[in-house]
């Protein structure tokens, strides 16, 4: 019996942490993916439930890390360690890596996927964005989130090249490393095209920008087509793609000729993926080569094979156009009945979002809904959309003014339930 060696990668995008992550696949090591900067607590906890073989990471963030392993080597500042863990079973075969699932931070639930997920799920990405050996792709994602590792993947896939960076896009430097290194794509969620918008990024000048794309959530009509204008205008393609880290990272996408057309869509099926919906629930169902082998929840889990044979219920609910282009109306689970009344708080979200010019977040709490939004001034129109168009009683929510909204290292927000990667 040959068992295969797991590990945990606390990692940054840094030349080390991909180098390891490369070196892991080369060697058949099933690895997971995870933020250096996250909670320490919970690194341990995961350590002790998911027993690695091997961890590897900056080297002041594993010296804080109780019961750390026999140091192996050190790479510049990252450190790898190791210890001989003796397991009953072997780690699954195809197993290739571990990712947290969309905004479950404090839960150990990781997603299994293998080595055919990656590669395949690359290929498709590769192909509808017709990516080639000259492509020079800078990181705005973290790569231990699925979008930002597909960036990673879909690029190495075709021998392109990837300027590593870890600036946030507001600041200079992240612009600089841009034009000195002649980049040539630019990723980003919901967050980040919000954040552009504010800095006017229709008025730079990228004379290298080759192409741009958005996933991790749905983004307003209204920014898809100023991005969509601005990028026409420049002589750029712009793409709007819908995925799940259950499904290695892509589902569908927009191709850019049509972004105009089908304006709050979620696109069709990437290649090789197939997009259908449940006939009694409207829920979105995926099938491709590029669904997880299933879930994670302890070190037993990673002896098992795929659960799922290629077959994905999204847990969005969706309507389908006679082009076979999907549309996201919400979440399956995120309804919430207040006074007998049954609202969908996707669809709430995003109309207030609509009426008062900025971000909301709304949770279910008991019997009531809590509302947390940024502008103090939307309070009065917040009141009166949820009297007039939801008919909802102000005794069935409150309203929490707050700073901004917490957000996840993906840029996601951190107060909403949704899941869409």
């Amino acid at each position: 019996m040959t068992l295969r060696p797991s590990a945990f990668l606390f990692g940054s995008n840094q030349v080390e942490a991909l180098a390891i992550y490369l070196a892991a696949l080369r060697t058949g090591h099933a690895v997971f993916l995870y933020d250096a900067a996250a909670n320490l607590p919970f690194a341990e906890q995961l350590i002790e439930l998911y027993r690695p073989d091997w961890i590897a990471g900056p080297t002041v963030y594993l010296d804080q890390i109780k019961g750390a392993m026999d140091e192996v080597c050190h790479l510049t500042e990252y450190s790898l360690s190791g210890r001989t863990i003796v397991r009953e079973h072997p780690v699954y075969h195809d197993l290739a890596v571990l990712l947290t699932t969309s905004g479950t931070t404090g839960s150990p639930k990781l997603v299994r996927l293998s080595y055919d997920n990656l590669q395949t799920n690359a290929s498709s990405i590769s192909q509808y964005l017709n990516l080639n050996d000259s492509e020079r792709a800078i990181t705005t994602l973290p790569f231990f989130y699925s979008y930002g590792l597909s960036v990673v993947n879909s690029h190495l896939n075709v021998r392109a090249s990837l300027i590593l960076n870890n600036h946030s896009v507001v600041t200079r430097d992240f612009w600089e490393l841009f034009k000195q290194q002649e980049a040539t794509s630019f990723a980003g969620v919901p967050y980040t095209y919000q954040m552009l918008k504010r800095m006017k990024f229709a008025q730079m000048d990228l004379p290298s920008m080759r192409y741009m794309t958005q996933a991790g959530g749905r983004l307003d009509p209204s920014l898809v087509a100023d991005f969509a204008n601005a990028a026409a205008g420049k002589g750029w393609r712009f793409y709007v793609m819908y995925g799940q880290t259950e499904a290695t990272a892509r589902i569908s996408y927009i191709p850019s000729e049509l972004i105009q057309s089908k304006m709050g869509s979620i696109g069709k099926a990437i290649p090789d993926g197939e997009l259908d919906l449940d006939p009694e629930t409207q829920e979105l169902i995926y099938k491709g080569p590029n669904v997880m082998l299933g879930y994670a929840k302890s070190e037993e889990d990673l002896f098992q094979g795929d659960l799922l044979n290629g077959v994905l219920r999204t847990g969005d609910i969706a309507s389908k156009d006679v082009d076979a282009f999907f549309y996201v109306k919400g979440r399956l689970k995120r309804f919430a009945k207040i006074f007998g009344l049954r609202v969908n708080l996707d669809e709430l979200e995003q109309h207030l979002e609509q009426e008062i010019g900025s971000e909301l977040s709304c949770i279910e709490e008991g019997e009531r809904l809590v509302l947390y939004y940024t502008t103090a001034e939307s309070a009065e129109a917040i009141r009166e959309r949820m009297s007039s168009v939801f008919h909802i009683h102000h005794s069935g929510y409150r309203l929490e003014l707050i700073d901004e909204l917490p957000r996840t290292a993906s840029g996601k927000k951190g107060l909403s339930p949704f899941a869409g990667a």
